[in-house]
């Protein structure tokens, strides 16, 4: 626990702390959630745009009645607000000046009353549009067989042995991170892979963790209803790299003008890596896995020389484990013994996932929910299964970016020989409204729509259209075990809802 005269002196190069008179209460943690609040903890009041849960000023009140024993927020008046706990005491205060990011500070706060739990720690950051769940998957299982404890923060969870945790958000708001490291810390963790998104970086959810080394995997369309176009996407992903210190390094995709502009003047130290590019700092090579073999891949550059085989399929897991094996090399690990590491793991939960593997059939879930991550997912089971017809389920979520919409069903038209739009999480929008959105896409790529909204009858009559030797991508939920309707979440798992049709129906 940290005295609250303390931690305001810590931070006084942001702000102002104001004490109560004969009073320095304990802090024990900062909480950005009113729901959330204990007593004792310093209640982070974050601007709406910043909200995880509820964290505005308007719910001052709500977390001193919880128990905050100090107050963090926007230095402004706060004549509204009644700063009195629940015995009649008034509230300590931390008033951040307005020339600063409350969000930075209320992150550099979780920390330190967290006790900087990551100082200790070595951290690899991901960012991109997609691979960034492969990428921190294969870093936290290679990094963890070659000797270094690793735990993992993503859209997959926080995962250390006894410290699992559900979460959100991929990338989580600062005061999870900061009480959840603490624990992995103390459990043994040496080192922490973490997805670093573009609403997570705009939101400064990252703010005052310490990163060692980064990496970006693409930029592709997604989250343009948040983002104000490309360009203000791609500098909202840039934040990572511009946040690293002097030297630190940022493997960016050879060839990306738009992400290495937006990197452009960060004092990393920048090393592209790509493939069948001579110009990129770490250079892959690679055969695509088949029926019979397994993928290949060959890295040379600046990092030194390796060759493994991974079960993993297609280009975009190839450059997933290019990623991962630079990040690796960086923490501390071989050349050889990355990439030794890198081989003997299996897909991410949810990506590219195999299902039913003795049906007679090649069953896959995915995350895809993008049309550039469809299309490279088509791309690889095509390249591995050339020979078979591949069918397709997908839809494409509500509230979120429909300009995507319609491109996602041009990729999955014509990466597929056939496909059925349904329902992913629609949300608050009417499903068949947004699969319809799907559907001209579909027929812009010259096939004919088919949709069938019921995502368990879709899949259903997906399979019983497959013949011994064809191909089924069940994409756009990927690991998710919820099916999300009118704001409730209802279990549904792709995983389960394939094999469950593969044993009634085949």
């Amino acid at each position: 626990m940290t005295r609250f005269s303390s931690l305001a002196k810590q931070l006084s190069s942001f702000g102002e702390g104001r004490l109560v008179p004969g009073t320095d209460p304990e802090i024990q943690r900062a909480c950005f959630d009113s729901r959330l609040v204990r007593p004792g903890d310093l209640f982070c009041a974050l601007p709406s745009a910043n909200q995880c849960g509820r964290a505005g000023l308007a719910y001052l009140p709500q977390a001193i009645q919880a128990g905050a024993a100090a107050v963090l927020h926007v230095s402004a008046p706060l004549a509204a607000f009644e700063l009195v706990s629940p015995s009649g005491e008034l509230v300590p205060e931390f008033r951040v000046d307005l020339q600063f990011s409350v969000a930075d500070v209320a992150g550099r706060a979780a920390h330190l009353l967290a006790s900087y739990p990551a100082e200790s720690l070595w951290v690899g950051a991901v960012t991109g549009t997609n691979g960034k769940s492969t990428v921190v998957h294969l870093m936290q299982a290679a990094l963890s067989a070659g000797g270094v404890p690793t735990a993992s923060i993503g859209t997959l969870g926080m995962h250390y042995s006894g410290c699992d945790a559900s979460v959100l958000n991929t990338t989580p708001s600062a005061d999870l991170i900061a009480e959840w490291l603490k624990n992995a810390n103390k459990a043994g963790a040496r080192a922490l892979a973490i997805e670093a998104s573009s609403h997570g970086l705009d939101q400064r959810r990252l703010a005052g963790l310490p990163i060692d080394a980064a990496a970006w995997t693409n930029l592709t369309h997604d989250h343009l209803d948040y983002h104000d176009g490309f360009a203000d996407y791609a500098q909202a992903k840039a934040r990572l790299v511009h946040s690293l210190d002097v030297g630190a390094p940022a493997f960016l995709p050879a060839g990306n003008e738009r992400i290495l502009k937006a990197c452009e003047g960060a004092r990393a130290q920048r090393l592209t890596w790509g493939f069948d590019d001579s110009t990129a700092a770490i250079r892959g090579r690679f055969q695509g896995a088949s029926a019979s073999a397994p993928m290949s891949l060959a890295i040379a550059g600046e990092l030194g020389q390796a060759e493994l085989q991974s079960g993993l399929v297609g280009q975009h897991n190839a450059e997933n484990l290019l990623v991962a094996w630079s990040l690796l090399r960086v923490a501390g690990l071989s050349a050889e013994l990355a990439a030794e590491k890198l081989g003997q793991i299996g897909c991410a939960p949810g990506r590219l996932e195999r299902v039913a593997p003795d049906s007679g059939m090649h069953l896959f879930v995915d995350y895809a929910h993008t049309p550039d991550a469809l299309c490279q997912v088509l791309r690889a089971l095509r390249e591995s299964f050339p020979q078979a017809t591949i069918g397709l389920v997908f839809g494409a979520g509500g509230d979120r970016d429909a300009a995507k919409r319609a491109p996602m069903g041009i990729a999955a038209a014509q990466g597929s020989d056939w496909c059925l739009v349904t329902s992913d999480n629609p949300r608050t929008e009417d499903p068949r409204a947004i699969a319809d959105a799907v559907a001209l896409g579909v027929a812009q790529a010259g096939a004919q729509p088919e949709i069938q909204v019921d995502r368990r009858s879709a899949i259903r009559e997906a399979l019983l259209r497959l013949k011994h030797g064809d191909v089924l991508l069940v994409a756009g939920k990927g690991h998710e075990p919820y099916q999300e309707v009118d704001g409730v979440r209802h279990h549904f798992d792709d995983r389960e809802e394939v094999l469950e049709a593969v044993q009634c129906l085949l």
